[in-house]
């Protein structure tokens, strides 16, 4: 029986392409690759510059440790991933190859070990019932240039998943038509598991298998992320909740006062003793500072909408390292992130409103519905 095919791109955003894949795993990846091609080979040479900066490796060497250490548990675990970035790979074109794709995949458990991004997450249960997960994603100013919005149907699936991610990579920040949704924090650990998923394929599998909070822990807990990472979840039935991923375990930490709040360091009660980050001073800060712009609209009455989180999102106090970050005067290095983006959604609707660039600018906005 034939494949059908669905690929289409629209343009939701002024700069950013939405793609629209359908089909089988390789025929996803291959509209995927095709659509984004410069987006992919731009992320390619920004990650190249990123690798030899953190860990002072080329590309090359990073290619060969992907595949080494990954090839293998994606083969047994999820193999139609692998085939999905065969197909990026082949639709992206020059001569890339489905190990590029993987190594770009890969790239937290390459570099992110060393070095964490930056990036504010809260869920949160409104007054009327609603349940919002939204965040700041915080990371290099390069990367403005290698967004892609994906909206996927795999073949023989009632799922369909609508995430913001990196050109070439399958999985990030977004929700499915299950009502289920994910935000995701980096954390700087050199806890590491060559036989567990990379945090962005294991974001992939949520988004495409989870259909409520209970079910992705299940998830996480049967596959394991390779390096350490935070997850903000939450789903329509009203669940919600924050977990701390590392391959020493994993720690969940529930909402007070109806919300939780993260950043980009551990906090969550009986880590594993041994696990340890290195966070930036400017973690702790931000989430006091988002912790409190919380508890000002509850004591206010303000209403918990896209509006009201959009504020908090766009609060610039502690400039330039603030929730609404700006590069630093002056910055080299890792140190020139900016906040790339603002994803908000309210899985009791499936809605969400994206934002790309800082929340504190005028800007347009995506919108987001199953």
């Amino acid at each position: 029986m034939a494949t059908t095919i669905d690929s289409k791109i629209t343009y939701d955003h002024p700069s950013v392409k939405t793609v629209h894949c359908g089909g089988n795993p390789y025929q996803i990846g291959f509209i995927h690759g095709q659509a984004v091609s410069t987006g992919i080979h731009h992320n390619i040479r920004t990650y190249t510059s990123f690798f030899a900066e953190t860990v002072q490796i080329t590309w090359g060497q990073a290619r060969e440790r992907a595949v080494a250490e990954f090839t293998d548990t994606l083969q047994e675990k999820y193999p139609e991933i692998l085939e999905e970035m065969k197909g990026i790979a082949d639709g992206a074109g020059a001569g890339l190859t489905a190990a590029d794709i993987l190594t770009l995949n890969v790239r937290s458990e390459i570099a992110l070990t060393n070095y964490a991004d930056g990036c504010t997450s809260i869920s949160q249960k409104a007054e009327d019932g609603r349940v919002f997960v939204a965040q700041n994603w915080d990371w290099l100013e390069e990367l403005q240039q290698g967004l892609v919005f994906l909206h996927i149907k795999p073949e023989g699936s009632a799922v369909e998943m609508k995430f913001l991610s990196e050109a070439g990579i399958v999985g990030k920040i977004g929700m499915n038509n299950a009502g289920f949704g994910l935000c995701s924090n980096a954390l700087r650990s050199g806890a590491y598991n060559q036989n567990s998923f990379p945090i962005h394929v294991m974001s992939r599998r949520l988004l495409q298998y989870a259909t409520s909070v209970s079910s992705a822990l299940s998830i996480i807990d049967e596959f394991g992320t390779a390096s350490t990472s935070n997850y903000m979840l939450a789903d329509k039935s009203g669940s919600h909740l924050d977990i701390e991923c590392s391959p020493y375990g994993n720690v969940v930490i529930l909402p007070r006062d109806n919300s939780v709040a993260h950043t980009n360091h551990l906090y969550g009660p009986n880590r594993p003793a041994r696990l340890v980050d290195h966070p930036a001073p400017n973690s702790m800060t931000r989430l006091a500072r988002i912790q409190e712009l919380i508890k000002k609209d509850l004591e206010n009455s303000v209403p918990t909408t896209f509006e009201s989180i959009r504020t908090r999102f766009a609060d610039q106090e502690g400039f330039p390292y603030s929730i609404c970050r700006s590069r630093p005067a002056g910055a080299i290095g890792m140190e020139r992130m900016i906040t790339l983006s603002t994803i908000m959604m309210d899985m009791t609707s499936c809605t969400g409103r994206v934002l790309i660039g800082k929340p504190c600018d005028e800007l347009p906005i995506v919108e987001w519905s199953f």
